[in-house]
Order: C-alpha cells, then structure tokens, then sequence
C-alpha cells in the first residue's frame, strides 16, 4: 500500500463519502480531458527520482544519499536552455488541454524566488523566476495554466525543529514503514498540542507560498496538491487552506490531496486515486489518473523507457469512456530542453487527434461495458466506438435500437452492420485499420 492508499483507507475510516460533498467543479475540466504533467527540479541533474531520491534505500545503491548530496544537485541545476514555449507548442498540437507544473515537490525545491522557505531559486538561481516562462507559454499555446504544489517539505527545518523531515521520527531518511499494510514512516513520540504547534508553523510558510504562487501569475486553473505527511489527530487548516484558495482564485480547480484525513472535511473538487493504474471500475464523479511515461515522474535519461502513444491513447480512451481526465507526466531534462522522445510522442498523438479528437474532448462517457463491448465515448445522438486493438474486428452493441449509420471517423468509410435481437453487431472494413484506435461513429436517430 503506497501514500495515497494510505491516506484514502484513513479518510474512508472517518466516514467520508470519496465523491460527496464535493462542489460542481469547473465545466472546462471534464471538458478539455487532457492534461500535461511536468517534474522538473535539481534531480533531473541527477537523473533521478523526484524528492523520493533524498532517501538512503531508494533505487539502492543511492549515490544522492545523504540528502546534502541530493540538495547539492541544485547548484548545478541552471536550465539556459529552458524554453517551455517549445514544450507547450508540441503538447497543444499533441491534443493537451492544461498543465500541471511541479512548482514545488517533496524536496522543497520553489521554481520561483519565494520569500517563505530556504531552498529554491531565489537563493540557489540569483532569483530567477522558472514558473512565469511557464505560464505566459500556457497562455499563449491555448493551455490552462496548472500547478503542482506538495504540501510537504522534507528540507523544511527551521530554528528549533527537532530535524529535517519533521514530524517522521527517522532522521536518516530510510524509507521504511511501521507495517508492510500502511504507507507512512513513523512519526516523533511527542504530544499532540506540540506537535500541533509544529504544524502550524509549516502551515504558516504553505499559506505563504501558496499566497505567491496564486497572486503573481493571473488566473490560476488549477492546483494541484500532493499530501501531507502529518500524523491523523493534527489539525491540517483543509478548511481554512480551501477558503483561501477560494478568495484568491475563485474559479480554481483543486484535486483532492491537501487534507483527505482531516476528519469532516471533503478536500478538492476531484478524485485522484487511480494513480498509475486503471479503476476496476467506473468511478463515482469527477475523477483523473496521473501516469508516468517515461520511466519515473522526472527526467531519468534518454535511456529510459517510455510508454508508446498507443498505450496513453488506450488509457486516455478508456478514462474517457468512464468519464475521467488523463494526465500523463513527463520530466524536462536539466537544461530547460525535452528529450527527443517526448516530441516524437507529441507528433504521433497530433496525428491520431486529426480524426480522433472529437471524440475524446467534450464528450461524455459511454455504455461500457454494460452494452458495448468496446470503449463507447457519447455527444448527444452519437457514439464513438473506439477499436483499441488491431486484432478486434467486430463491436457487438446490446439492448440498443437499429442506428442510422456507422463511419469510421478516420476514412469516412461505411461501417457495415448487422441486427440480431436487441444487439447490433458491427464489423470493421477490410482496408488497413488505424495503428492507433480506429474510432466508428454510430449515429442514432
């Protein structure tokens, strides 16, 4: 069981209902479908894992261990050639609708010069400023602007705090756990009304930072949060966090990783759980799953091997067909450049989104798999039936009427049909089909 299990098994105990509570979230989220997300830091001069890399047992044998050695990667971390407009281009082509920038990981590293904190750009980079290239290339290639922020900081150790990565009782950063069935390491033996006292201090620099990022840059669309590491019992402020978020961005669109163990309190506008993994089945509301492409969340050399368009077309397909987002994750290498990877990627989704985007954004989700036996994705009078697999010719529809036609939407190309009973059952002509998701379209009269 990794954090994020954790974390949803604490929430369940309290008696939160996942999808209750919830405000309706922004339109423009289930909409556009699609999003970018991007891990960058000083670990991509490494090479190496985002934040987790800061612990002695990670990817053994550690060579970034102890975590000085990890934090010394940020007085080589300067991206000259960093030009996110190059990126955002490629991703807008590619079919991506938002972004979700880590501004700020587990490690504490800003990408902006922060006020609140010790360590970022501001004292490693002459303050230069990473996240606003960002979002005026967001702005500029039609992309909503997102930001990834971890309401952890295990470099966060000011005057008097018992040692880095408070409140975790190991200060040698081993990554272990009390029980193999949870994921948290242990916590400090202290009291509750002192640990809370430390609490409120860190919360006291994330309001600050937050305060930043949601002030400096204009509109924000989304934010994206990733977990506490506090122990339950300890007063999170979810309440107090989402009314100011709220005050600064009112339109703002939050997932549900500030404070799903605060008791009584329903955090975020929508569910993350599926991270890196497919829902066994349609989940209830809003929902998105994150994915590593390339082997990690952060540039991990140009060794690494990525997943192909065909298989983030299948997930994205299948997240679409049960009414979620997708958000596939990519790590910008030191320099501020992409790998050549990640382009040729860009270009292969481009070419699929020529015929196949209308049917993944502003749709809705379809009757899979309770009567189609392929992903079905809907607007309005049409289904989009999307053969995911070159080896399925035929699409067997259930308790369904007789439709007015069927297309491939890539060719144009009549789909030939046969009824038997409540079932249709259609088959794929002969001529060449798509690499990648060949989509029929079935109109109903």
């Amino acid at each position: 069981m990794n954090r994020r299990h954790f974390i949803q098994s604490v929430a369940a105990a309290t008696g939160c209902a996942y999808a209750a509570c919830r405000r309706p979230i922004q339109p423009w989220f289930h909409k556009d479908g699609l999003g970018l997300f991007l891990h960058w830091g000083p670990c991509s001069v490494g090479q190496v894992e985002i934040g987790w890399s800061m612990y002695r047992n990670h990817n053994r044998p550690n060579p970034y261990w102890p975590p000085e050695k990890y934090n010394a990667l940020a007085d080589r971390f300067d991206p000259r050639e960093y030009d996110p407009d190059r990126w955002l281009a490629a991703a807008a082509k590619a079919g991506f609708k938002y972004t979700a920038l880590t501004v700020r990981h587990h490690d504490g590293y800003a990408l902006w010069p922060s006020q609140y904190g010790a360590f970022g750009t501001r004292q490693r980079m002459k303050g230069r400023d990473l996240v606003r290239p960002f979002v005026e290339a967001c702005r500029k290639n039609g992309l909503k602007v997102g930001f990834y922020y971890s309401p952890t900081d295990w470099n966060f150790c000011p005057a008097g705090w018992p040692h880095r990565s408070f409140p975790r009782r190991d200060p040698f950063f081993l990554a272990t756990f009390p029980e193999k069935t949870l994921g948290m390491p242990k916590y400090v033996d202290m009291p509750p009304a002192e640990l809370q006292k430390y609490a409120d201090v860190f919360y006291a620099y994330l309001k600050g930072q937050i305060g930043e990022l949601l002030t400096r840059y204009g509109k924000i669309d989304l934010l994206w949060w990733d977990g506490w590491d506090w122990p339950g019992g300890i007063d999170l402020h979810g309440q107090a966090m989402t009314d100011f978020v709220r005050k600064l961005q009112p339109e703002i669109v939050q997932n549900d990783r500030y404070a799903v163990r605060e008791k009584g309190l329903q955090f975020g506008d929508y569910n993350t759980d599926f991270e890196a993994r497919d829902p066994a089945k349609r989940p209830d509301g809003a929902w998105e799953q994150c994915d590593m492409i390339c082997g990690g969340w952060s540039y991990k050399g140009e060794k690494a091997v990525c997943k192909s368009a065909a298989q983030m077309i299948e997930r994205f397909v299948r997240d679409r067909a049960w009414g979620g987002n997708y958000l596939p994750d990519f790590g910008p290498r030191a320099d501020g450049t992409m790998s050549p990877k990640y382009y040729a990627i860009c270009e292969e989704l481009a070419a699929w989104m020529k015929y196949g985007a209308e049917s993944v954004f502003d749709v809705e989700a379809g009757p899979y798999p309770a009567a189609s036996d392929v992903p079905v994705t809907c607007r309005r009078n049409t289904w989009y039936l999307h053969f995911l697999s070159r080896q399925q010719r035929t699409a067997t529809l259930s308790g369904v009427g007789t439709p007015s036609s069927a297309k491939v939407l890539r060719t144009g190309a009549s789909v030939p049909w046969k009824k038997d009973g409540d079932r249709v059952v259609l088959t794929l002509p002969s001529e060449r089909q798509a690499d990648i998701d060949e989509v029929v379209t079935v109109l109903w009269t």
